[in-house]
């Protein structure tokens, strides 16, 4: 589970218990001589956001059923980042309240983070020790009386991808621009932070997501993330608890205004059709996506199209889990001559990074698309190239995903799926 420093208390009781717990922390440092001076009283503030958002985090991590490791920060360059992006839970008091933690017996390290290449670390792994229980409610945890705080970090900038396929954040400016991005977040967060949402099956415990955070209702506050230090690369929204979910978990779980089911309405084939969008070609007849005919390794040849459509130059290797949908022996080259025949309107597109524009046009139709539905009372929880809606609302929600297409493209070619639970 990865460390989320929005975490904190929501209840007078809990509250109570992280005081003392802070205040047994403050009289160990000094009492050991770890510290020599007494902290002043915003450094003794600093001290306790963090104890409170460690002993949250540590809270949720025992309320998970599958017993996960605590992956904290303890790199002085993610700590004190110079990017503008660093939490006020990090610095200097964050590392204090950790090894005040571990120093006590509260906590137990399982490893200390260190560096694999100039790119790519291991973090470091906690878990709360059996003392701890006499802190903090583990037993059974009290995840309840935990809420998540607004991120005040509503949209991010970040590098192109490394390598190991990570990017930095960058900082920038405020301008009017960004003034305006950011208002569209908050308004959202708001619309979302007030709606009925509910996660079922959660009586026994807890589960963590594919992103490594809890599946819990109060984790619905977004932000959106731009690529490329780029403005005009991908903007897609990140943080809900849905975003982490399994596609079948989230029909069984999710309920939405008044314990509604949810229903999936999603646009089909969406960025190759954009791309036709933007070479001024018509739409292809049938399958964008079946390049032979017979409809054989489509997920392949679904995946080599959105990677030559975001490559930058030609592609070199095979996508990531893709040569598998394909006959032994076809080589890239040949696949790429027969993508290219298939979808000859638009390769002159592929090997410019056009998807990130794509992504861009997708991420303000979702915008749009989520403002508008909240303007008629609808909850729609954004997913990429969807919206989560409940099942009384799926054709609503589909006539405003057609609308939205229409407006940002001239085109009225979308195709707008909806999927409801099985019965």
């Amino acid at each position: 589970m990865w460390f989320d420093p929005l975490l904190r208390t929501k209840t007078a009781e809990l509250r109570y218990a992280v005081q003392r717990l802070r205040d047994a922390l403050l009289h160990h440092e000094s009492a050991s001589g770890a510290r020599k001076r007494a902290r002043k009283e915003a450094d003794k503030e600093k001290f306790g956001l963090a104890v409170e958002a460690l002993a949250c985090n540590l809270i949720l991590l025992s309320a998970i059923e599958s017993r996960p490791k605590l992956a904290v920060p303890r790199s002085h360059g993610f700590l004190w980042r110079g990017d503008g992006g660093t939490n006020p839970v990090y610095g200097q008091h964050f590392l204090s309240a950790l090894d005040g933690l571990a120093s006590l017996g509260l906590i137990e390290e399982e490893r200390r983070g260190y560096r694999l290449s100039a790119r790519m670390r291991l973090p470091s792994l906690i878990r709360p020790s059996g003392a701890l229980a006499q802190h903090l409610p583990l037993t059974p945890p009290d995840w309840r009386s935990i809420k998540q705080v607004n991120d005040s970090a509503l949209i991010i900038l970040k590098e192109g991808k490394d390598d190991h396929g990570r990017a930095a954040t960058i900082a920038f400016p405020e301008t009017a621009k960004t003034r305006q991005l950011a208002g569209q977040m908050r308004r959202i967060n708001e619309v979302l932070g007030s709606a009925d949402i509910e996660v079922i099956g959660q009586d026994t415990g807890l589960s963590l997501g594919r992103d490594g955070q809890v599946i819990a209702p109060y984790r619905r506050s977004l932000r959106r993330i731009f690529n490329n230090a780029n403005w005009q690369h991908g903007g897609r929204l990140a943080g809900g608890f849905w975003m982490g979910m399994e596609r079948t978990e989230r029909f069984e779980r999710i309920r939405i205004d008044g314990g509604q089911r949810i229903a999936d309405v999603d646009y089909r084939q969406l960025f190759p059709r954009l791309a036709y969008v933007r070479a001024d070609k018509p739409q292809p007849d049938g399958d964008i996506y079946d390049v032979v005919g017979d409809g054989s390794g489509r997920e392949g040849w679904k995946t080599l199209l959105n990677a030559v459509l975001f490559a930058d130059g030609p592609l070199r290797n095979w996508p990531e889990s893709t040569l598998q949908h394909f006959p032994s022996g076809l080589k890239l080259r040949k696949a790429i001559e027969m993508l290219t025949a298939r979808h000859a309107p638009i390769a002159h597109l592929f090997g410019t990074r056009l998807g990130f524009q794509l992504l861009r046009i997708e991420s303000d139709m979702l915008i749009g698309i989520i403002t508008h539905l909240a303007s008629l009372g609808v909850t729609a929880l954004p997913l990429h190239d969807a919206v989560l809606v409940a099942e009384s609302k799926a054709n609503v929600a589909a006539d405003a995903m057609q609308a939205a297409f229409s407006m940002a493209t001239g085109s009225s070619c979308a195709i707008v799926s909806i999927e409801f639970c099985p019965r």
